[in-house]
């Protein structure tokens, strides 16, 4: 019974760990077989002992798992593994699009701004909304006036305004 024991507490410590660290599923894949050795070994020196050890797999690693999901970007260790910064990068609105089932035939001939790069599609600012928009293939940097060329479907398709 020992050993059914070392076997549950490895998986589930196994489960919480592939949460956290990248292995690429060789944790999760050890954490499972640590625990179906551990229920196998449980069964084996008795029914109520394997339902134990089955019933506590099932309660323990889904609580793990999601308390290391919810926990781990609120603590040091999980802050500098998540790139938090990259999502500051595009001002006050963090980069959103707007996503919408809108017609967007109106903005034809309407002049706008690039937000982020354009390679050849990014963000762009037009009456004062962000849009993801496509440049007729040139590359463009932020702060680039442009227009709008066409339309089609949801494909907002923009070319220098100078130019």
């Amino acid at each position: 019974m020992t050993y059914a024991i070392i076997l549950l507490a490895a998986g589930i410590l196994l489960a919480f760990l592939e949460t956290i660290l990248p292995s690429g599923g060789l944790l999760g894949f050890l954490a499972a077989a640590s625990l179906i050795g551990a229920v196998v070994i449980g069964f084996m020196h008795g029914e109520p002992a394997g339902w134990l050890i089955l019933l506590t797999t099932f309660v323990c690693v889904p609580t793990l798992i999601l308390l290391g999901l919810k926990i781990l970007p609120k603590t040091p260790f999980g802050r500098r593994m998540i790139l938090a910064e990259s999502h500051k990068k595009f001002g006050p609105s963090g980069g959103k699009v707007e996503i919408s089932d809108e017609n967007f035939s109106p903005l034809k001939d309407q002049s706008g701004v690039t937000i982020t790069e354009l390679r050849p599609s990014g963000i762009a600012e037009i009456n004062g909304r962000r849009y993801s928009v496509i440049s007729e293939g040139e590359m463009m940097s932020p702060s680039v006036e442009i227009v709008v060329k066409e339309v089609e479907g949801n494909n907002v398709i923009v070319r220098r305004k100078n130019g």
